[in-house]
């Protein structure tokens, strides 16, 4: 067997220490300078692939490291037939890289076999960088690229055009335009493809590339839609509602989902920002959703705790559960019950400030209340032309309602339509409002029984130190 070191890991000496930088972990040596010059020799050795008895034998004295560098896989053991078949291909960096198993890695790619379309029009360029790193191929009949693995379909790939950027996924987004030579050369495409191929049967999730008019490449990874998974729970207790929120940010600018951006409207720049600060989503239906509170902390909560549950509601058409500790946080399967109330301003924390602003900006506006069949109310709004709109969330603490009146005044600030929030115009008739009644404000925190099952972008979240569980609910 070979000894290899894999050409990922990084380490630097700061006598008396090495840092290496391994796969998964930082490794601390304490060395003499002329200890860590023996050590970057044997180093230097395995990166060539060194043959296992004469690397143990010309380094006798470091065995023990030399086993320990392989348990923590600094380095690894492989056949030398098959690191001798692999070893000038552009790939075997990324298979060190992925895998821990670097063997495995290769023999998968020995399996891979990538069908282009010959309608394709870099399909020659493409078949000839394949064949150069001996990947097996066909130029057929398909529509689109196609990865197979041992026969199976692993990953498609469709190259399309959407504003000013081209795509490389492994999703058909609805509105691609056809690309030609004349936007992109094949030469590009033809790496992008390569590596989407390989990384796909190796990685555990398959690269997707955007590159703008400038060619700056943005690289995201495949989000195939919201599917059922175990995974182990954290049981964490949500404390920092800002790194819930940036687990969030993460998700969508790691992978390519369907909320494709925060704070990436055209008109993001141009709002009035003071003193209420906004948060806006993007979705690729081009839907915006727009958020506004003085608080960026109790903003960041309500995406974390209800609107980012929602929007994932209204582009995956699925109904999703939030829950802390077996309790539910917010579900999206929500209905009107009973009769309304009004609210008074007055009970609010932030009630000088809401008057304000609203006197401010001349709204004229009464709020009213409807419980929720899971918990919360909804919010109703009636201003002085008689026209009613309804907050299609319901609030489920004081906090939230306050982060939606004060989102609600900063829509009338920014001149944002009600198309761009989850308000929503209805009949005034509806709410019956000779009936209203009125009372102090507080919320109700129904408990539900409801079952839900673990999801892909739960396991996301929660991997990148989201604090709540996010699940598909189970009828």
């Amino acid at each position: 067997m070979l000894i290899k070191a894999r050409r990922n890991i990084r380490y630097h000496y700061n006598e008396p220490d090495l840092f290496i930088y391994g796969s998964n972990e930082i490794i601390k040596l304490k060395l003499s300078i002329s200890e860590y010059d023996e050590i970057t020799s044997l180093i230097s050795k395995a990166y060539q692939g060194s043959e296992e008895t004469a690397l143990f034998e010309e380094f006798n004295r470091y065995t023990k490291l030399i086993q320990f560098l392989i348990e923590k896989h600094v380095f690894y053991l492989i056949d030398p037939k098959v690191y001798d078949l692999h070893k000038n291909s552009l790939y075997l960096p990324w298979v060190e890289e992925q895998c821990l198993s670097v063997e495995k890695g290769l023999r998968d790619i020995e399996k891979i076999c990538v069908n282009i379309p010959s309608s394709y029009f870099g399909a020659i360029y493409l078949s000839e960088l394949l064949a150069e790193n001996h990947i097996q191929h066909e130029i057929v009949e398909v529509e689109n690229i196609e990865v197979l693995a041992d026969g199976k379909i692993a990953a498609y790939y469709y190259i399309g055009k959407k504003e000013d950027r081209i795509w490389v996924s492994t999703r058909n987004h609805p509105d691609f335009e056809a690309v030609s030579a004349e936007d992109i050369s094949e030469k590009l495409l033809a790496g992008f493809l390569y590596y989407g191929a390989i990384i796909s049967i190796i990685g555990k999730e398959a690269p997707v590339f955007n590159i703008n008019s400038l060619m700056e490449v943005e690289r995201k990874l495949a989000f195939d839609g919201i599917k059922k998974v175990d995974y182990q729970i954290s049981g964490r207790t949500p404390q920092d509602a800002i790194k819930n929120y940036n687990s969030l940010e993460t998700f969508v600018k790691k992978y390519d989902s369907k909320i494709v951006s925060f704070n990436k409207n055209k008109a993001y720049f141009t709002y009035n920002q003071s003193p209420l600060q906004i948060i806006t989503v993007q979705t690729e239906d081009d839907e915006n959703y727009f958020f506004a509170d003085i608080s960026y902390e109790r903003l960041a909560q309500f995406l974390s705790e209800a609107a980012f549950i929602e929007i994932l509601k209204n582009s995956y058409s699925k109904d999703l559960l939030l829950k802390q500790q077996g309790k539910v946080i917010y579900s999206t399967q929500h209905h009107k019950t009973g009769k309304l109330y009004r609210l008074d301003l007055n009970e609010l924390d932030e009630s000088e400030l809401i008057s304000s602003l609203m006197n401010q900006e001349k709204l004229s506006t009464n709020f009213y209340l409807q419980a929720c069949s899971r918990g919360g109310y909804y919010l109703y709004a009636v201003n002085d032309k008689s026209e009613a709109f309804i907050f299609q969330l319901p609030v489920k603490t004081a906090a939230q309602l306050t982060t939606v009146l004060l989102t609600w005044i900063s829509m009338h600030m920014n001149d944002v339509s009600i198309k761009e929030s989850f308000f929503q115009t209805i009949d005034l008739n509806e709410l019956h409002l000779k009936e209203v009644s009125s009372v102090n404000w507080e919320i109700s925190n129904q408990e539900n029984l409801v079952i839900g099952q673990q999801t892909t972008v739960g396991k996301i979240l929660s991997d990148h130190g989201f604090e709540y569980e996010l699940l598909e609910e189970v009828e």
